[in-house]
């Protein structure tokens, strides 16, 4: 899912929790065995019309498991979508490609007015 591959330890830090909880392992299990039906997720996604508000839809350019004609199809379905393909990534855009993550997301937030630095720490600003 990521083109350079996930080095171990971030690997590890992923899945510790779950080697140490059970109730975080019966979480999961409920989770990746409850996926809704064709029909709800087609009934979720004529909703998604109505949310009005600006939605950035980041979609890898590499993806296996995403297709990429999907990350535009998303983005119409939002009134104020907005697609970005984020470029020599696979499904892990955070660990292939930070930075244009980061620049997407920053992008996004300055065009719709939201103020990027907002809950920053003082440092950061």
């Amino acid at each position: 899912m990521s083109r350079r591959g996930v080095p171990d330890e971030i690997m590890k830090n992923w899945f510790a929790p779950a080697t140490r909880s059970k109730a975080i392992r019966r979480d999961f299990a409920k989770f990746a065995t409850s996926a809704p039906g064709r029909e709800t997720l087609l009934d979720w996604s004529r909703q998604l019309g109505g949310f009005d508000r600006p939605v950035l839809v980041v979609w890898a350019d590499e993806d296996p498991l995403m297709p990429r004609e999907h990350g535009p199809r998303l983005a119409e379905l939002y009134p104020k979508g907005r697609l970005v393909e984020i470029t020599e990534s696979s499904t892990l855009v955070p660990e292939d490609q930070p930075a244009q993550l980061a620049a997407a997301i920053r992008d996004f937030l300055q065009q719709t007015g939201a103020d990027p630095s907002a809950g920053a720490p003082s440092e950061a600003r």
